[in-house]
C-alpha cells in the first residue's frame, strides 16, 4: 500500500512535490485500505491530470526512476560512473542541486518511509524507518560523509554490508544482494509491490502478460483471458511460441553494436523473450496475426493485462503513464473501475496514472472518481518548472459539482491556454500566402542542396 511519494529536482519538478494517496473523505463503494493503526485510509485510484508538457509524465517517471535505483545501482550502475539521474536542468546551477525521493508505504501491516538523495556522483543521504505501534523507529540513516548509522531494530550483518556500500549505491540495494532477510522484505515491496507500465518497459510487461497466460494454459475463463475477451478486441487467444536462437543471437548482436557506436547511454527495445501472435476466431477458424500487425491499441492492452492481473491478485501499487493513450474512453474507465471495486479487487491494490481523459470526471461513465482522488499538474510561468496540486484545494462537491465540466471550463487550471491572438496572426499569414511562401523557400532550399549533392 502506498500512502505518499516526495521528490524535488527531478525532470521538470523543481520545488518539493508531493502525491498523496490517502483518502481526504470516506466513500464506502471504493475499495479503500486501511492503515494499520486504522487513522488513515489509502484510496485505490489517483489520477494526475494536465497539459502536454506541464510534468504529469515526469510525476509517474519519477517513481520509476526511484523503484530503477533500487534495484539496480548496487548491480548495474557503473562503479566509477556516478549516478544516472535526470535533475531539473532549466536553472544555471543544476548539478549543485541534489534530487530527493521519499515514499511512504505499508509492508507486512507496518508503515515504512524509506527516502534518498543523490548528485551527479554519489549518494548523499538515505534513510529508513518503520512505525511498529504508530511510532517511529530508525533502521538506518546515511550521511552526507557516506557513514551509515544503525537503529537496534536492524538486525543481521549491516557493518558488512556498509563496507560493500560504493558512493554511487543505495544501502538497501546492497542489503538485498546480499541476502539481508529484514532489508530484503522492503526490497521486494519495490521490486514486485511497485509495478511500472511506461513506453520504454512494453516488452517486460508483454512477457508478463505471456507468463501469466502460459501458466493458465491458455485456457479459457481464466483472468488473462477473461481480460483479453473483455475489450472486446476480437482477440480469441493468444499463440506464444520461443523465439529461435538465431533471431535472439541476430538481436543480441545489433544491440552491443549500437551500444558500441553510439556508447552504454542509448536505449535499444528490448525484444520480447517469446513470439507472441494475437489469434482470431471467425466462422472459417481460428487465424494467428503477428502482434505487430494488430492495432497500436491491441498492443497497449496486451501489455497492461499481465500487471492488471497480478497488481489486482496480488495486491501492491501499478503506476501507468498515460493510461488514456491508444485506448478507447469506454475501456480506460472500466479499467480504473476494477480498481475502484470493492468486489473485484479485494487485495488493496492501487492504480496511479496520468491522464488527459476528462471524461473520467464526468457523469456518464461507469466509475466516480472523487475530488481526494485527482491531481494537477501545471508550469510555472517564470521557471518552466512543474507544480502538483491536489482537487482538495478547492472547493468540490463530490455529490452535486460537475467535474468535468469544471475542469475543462478550467476552474481548477491545468489546461491549456490558447491565445486567439496568437491564432488570428497565423490566420493572416494564410491569408497573405506566408504557407506557400515558406514552401516554395524549402522547396528551393532542398533543390539547392540536391545539386549539390
Amino acid at each position: 500500500m502506498l500512502l505518499r511519494f516526495q521528490v524535488t529536482n527531478h525532470a521538470s519538478l523543481r520545488e518539493e512535490q508531493e502525491l498523496s494517496l490517502v483518502a481526504a473523505d470516506r466513500h464506502a463503494e471504493r475499495a479503500e485500505a486501511r492503515t494499520p493503526n486504522g487513522d488513515v485510509r489509502a484510496v485505490p485510484v489517483c489520477a494526475v491530470y494536465g497539459t502536454n508538457a506541464s510534468g504529469k509524465s515526469n510525476v509517474i517517471d519519477a517513481v520509476g526512476w526511484m523503484r530503477r535505483a533500487v534495484l539496480s545501482s548496487f548491480r548495474h550502475w557503473d562503479p566509477s560512473g556516478g549516478v544516472p539521474r535526470r535533475p531539473f536542468v532549466l536553472r544555471d546551477d543544476a548539478a549543485a542541486h541534489p534530487s530527493s525521493f521519499a515514499v511512504d508505504f505499508v509492508l507486512g501491516g507496518v508503515h515504512h518511509q524509506f527516502g534518498f538523495s543523490v548528485n551527479d556522483d554519489r549518494v548523499t543521504e538515505e534513510w529508513l524507518y518503520y512505525y511498529p505501534e504508530g511510532r517511529q523507529r530508525r533502521l538506518y540513516e546515511r550521511g552526507d560523509d557516506g557513514a551509515v548509522t544503525f537503529g537496534r531494530w536492524l538486525t543481521g550483518r549491516r557493518k558488512l554490508i556498509a563496507e560493500l556500500l560504493r558512493p554511487n549505491s543505495l544501502y538497501l540495494s546492497v542489503a538485498a544482494a546480499q541476502g539481508h532477510e529484514q532489508l530484503g522484505e522492503v526490497y521486494r515491496w519495490f521490486r514486485s509491490g511497485l509495478r511500472m507500465a511506461t513506453d520504454r518497459d512494453f516488452s517486460q510487461r508483454l512477457d508478463h502478460t505471456v507468463r501469466l497466460c502460459q501458466a493458465d494454459g491458455g485456457r479459457q475463463g481464466t483472468p488473462v483471458m477473461a481480460m483479453l475477451r473483455f475489450a472486446d478486441l476480437g482477440v480469441s487467444g493468444l499463440d506464444i511460441k520461443e523465439w529461435d536462437e538465431a533471431v535472439l543471437e541476430d538481436h543480441k548482436r545489433i544491440t552491443e553494436a549500437l551500444r558500441e557506436a553510439l556508447g552504454d547511454k542509448v536505449r535499444v527495445q528490448e525484444e520480447s523473450k517469446r513470439r507472441v501472435r494475437v489469434e482470431h476466431r471467425t466462422d472459417e477458424g481460428v487465424f494467428p496475426l503477428d502482434l505487430r500487425d494488430e492495432s497500436s491499441g491491441t498492443r497497449t492492452w496486451i501489455g497492461l493485462v499481465g500487471p492488471v492481473v497480478t497488481t489486482l491478485a496480488d495486491g501492491g501499487v501499478l503506476c501507468v503513464d498515460e493510461l488514456d493513450a491508444r485506448l478507447h474512453p469506454y475501456l480506460v474507465d472500466a479499467l480504473v473501475g476494477m480498481f475502484q471495486s470493492r468486489d473485484i479487487n479485494r487485495a488493496g491494490a492501487q492504480l496511479v496514472f496520468s491522464t488527459h481523459e476528462a471524461a473520467l470526471l464526468g457523469r456518464n461513465v461507469r466509475t466516480e472518481l472523487f475530488r481526494d482522488q485527482v491531481w494537477f499538474t501545471e508550469k510555472d510561468p517564470r521557471t518552466l518548472a512543474t507544480r502538483l496540486f491536489p482537487m482538495t484545494e478547492f472547493s468540490v462537491r463530490d455529490s452535486t459539482d460537475n467535474l468535468e465540466k469544471r475542469y475543462l471550463g478550467g476552474r481548477y487550471g491545468a489546461v491549456p491556454y490558447l491565445d486567439d491572438e496568437l491564432l488570428r496572426d497565423m490566420v493572416a499569414a494564410f491569408r497573405h500566402g506566408g504557407v506557400n511562401e515558406a514552401g516554395k523557400a524549402a522547396e528551393a532550399v532542398e533543390g539547392r542542396a540536391s545539386g549539390a549533392a
